[in-house]
């Protein structure tokens, strides 16, 4: 599946920062600077590139959303693209992939909603210890709406607690998407 393609390298810097044993702004996922994140900021969205299964490099801009004393995260967003996933006529679609706390309730879905006007929701494909996962496409309407918005709200409902609104500002979301360069195939 893309998402797990996506996040099959960096997955695990984002568990372990998911579960408190490292920063949000870590620098590396490890001792190795060949297999390290490389993370770039851009306002409250950030890139981080490190090298895929196959040794390609792969990047993704993400904002990381934490709250409370101890900084537990509440989401995760990403967006990026598949580099297994070509169109016929050879582009590669972004897209917007969201990690949320294990206790999501899965029925209810997440929503996105830019500036109260772009809407969109998506159903969760599966949970992993680093918390509930989904992608959505970024078509381009969703796409403009992100770059030339200045907050996206995400709504998803945890089991016993209600529904969640974390907003999320777009400052800096146009130039970490520009950062991100498309696969070779």
């Amino acid at each position: 599946m893309l998402l797990r393609r996506l996040l099959s390298g960096v997955a695990a810097a984002g568990f372990v920062a998911a579960a408190g044993m490292a920063p949000a702004s870590a620098q590396t996922a490890g001792t190795n600077p060949e297999s390290a994140d490389k993370i770039e900021n851009f306002g409250t969205w950030s890139t981080r590139c490190e090298k895929n299964e196959t040794g390609a490099k792969q990047c993704h801009a993400f904002v990381d959303v934490r709250i409370g004393e101890k900084k537990e995260r509440i989401a995760y967003l990403g967006i990026g693209y598949s580099p297994k996933d070509v169109n016929e006529d050879g582009t590669q679609d972004l897209f917007m992939f969201a990690i949320t706390p294990l206790g999501t309730f899965l029925p209810a879905g997440i929503g996105w909603s830019v500036d109260n006007k772009e809407k969109f929701s998506q159903q969760f494909m599966y949970c992993l210890p680093g918390g509930c996962q989904t992608e959505v496409l970024l078509t381009k309407e969703r796409l403009d709406a992100i770059k030339n918005g200045g907050e996206m709200k995400v709504t998803f409902r945890i089991v016993g607690k209600g529904d969640v609104n974390v907003p999320v500002k777009l400052d800096g979301v146009s130039k970490a998407i520009a950062a991100v360069p498309a696969p070779k195939p």
